[in-house]
């Protein structure tokens, strides 16, 4: 009996790290990777666009970017657009920026459905 009973214990305990208990699931995220223009640039000229680049496939139309300046002015934005075949990234047309330091914020629904907020700042410089 005792024999019998350290033998379902020893199954037990092959069994458990072998797959019969499900391991608790990652919480996965969509990470930048990289950004257009990269966190605090200091940029000689105003992007014409902005570019980011996540780890994982995001839905575009359910994502967001917005940039305002430092002063809290929004600047008008386009609805942020994937970049064709590549799921993975937004791009937003921005028009001329005066001279200052912006904030770019992004809200993204990754495809596996976790929702991801981050920020980036660039600065444009004066012309000398």
């Amino acid at each position: 009996m005792i024999r019998a009973a350290l033998r379902a214990a020893l199954a037990l305990a092959v069994a458990l790290p072998t797959g019969f208990v499900a391991p608790p699931r990652a919480l996965a995220h969509a990470i930048v990777l990289e950004s257009s223009p990269a966190h605090d640039a200091a940029l000689a000229e105003s992007p014409g666009r902005i570019v980011l680049r996540f780890n994982s496939r995001i839905e575009a139309a359910l994502s967001r970017v917005t940039i305002e300046a430092v002063n809290g002015k929004a600047v008008a934005l386009p609805a942020a657009r994937d970049a064709g075949q590549e799921a993975n990234r937004l791009v937003v047309p921005v028009g001329p920026l005066a001279p200052g330091t912006y904030i770019v914020r992004y809200r993204v629904l990754a495809a596996d459905g976790h929702i991801t907020e981050g920020a980036l700042r660039f600065s444009v410089k004066a012309a000398p």
